[in-house]
């Protein structure tokens, strides 16, 4: 039975695949991830985190809503910031850590506020009320506190990113590309 896609698929996702083709990709990445969690001799560390990937791939090219495989690339996140010697927040019980994370999560909440701020910028919004509606919205995403979000902090996070090669910001760039549609924001 062939199926039909009638939504258009999320930003930046790859090619739809069947869902037979899929779910063996899946079969294939997590045997994989097995092989390598048994092997590789680091705790099982890289297995998780293609096992992670694996899952993660699958929901993008069945073109489902990205946010169901959001935990899963927080955790591999996660996992790679541990091998860095990072403790991340998710692993962490100590409250105090998750004020001033440097974990990989937290680095990608504030391109993503970057890139939210720099669309709405291009959309026509002034920098202060895209930066006001910016950190009013991310002030409720998990992993910030709502008090530590201003538009002055989002400004400075953008100009941070703005401020790095053009190699160092490819993911920016990259995310403010596809982000061309303003629906696709969800900030208000």
């Amino acid at each position: 039975m062939k199926e039909i896609v009638t939504s258009d698929p999320p930003a930046g996702a790859p090619p739809f695949q069947e869902l037979e083709s899929a779910y063996n990709e899946l079969l294939a990445g997590l045997w994989y991830a097995s092989e390598t969690f048994v092997n590789e001799g680091d705790g099982g560390l890289e297995g998780c985190k293609i096992a992670c990937q694996a899952v993660a791939r699958f929901v993008a090219v069945r073109h489902q809503n990205p946010e169901l495989a959001a935990p899963l690339l927080a955790l591999r996140a996660g996992l790679q910031d541990v091998e860095r010697g990072v403790t991340p927040e998710l692993f962490s019980t100590e409250p105090t850590l998750r004020k001033r994370s440097r974990s990989s999560q937290r680095k990608h909440l504030q391109m993503l506020a970057s890139v939210a701020l720099d669309v709405l910028m291009l959309l026509g919004d002034a920098q202060e009320l895209a930066a006001a509606k910016v950190a009013r919205a991310a002030g409720k995403w998990p992993g910030f506190e709502p008090s530590a979000v201003t538009p002055v902090t989002v400004k400075n996070w953008r100009n941070q990113i703005l401020a790095q090669s053009p190699a160092e910001r490819a993911h920016f760039d990259q995310l403010r590309a596809s982000t061309s549609r303003p629906t696709s924001l969800a900030l208000m």
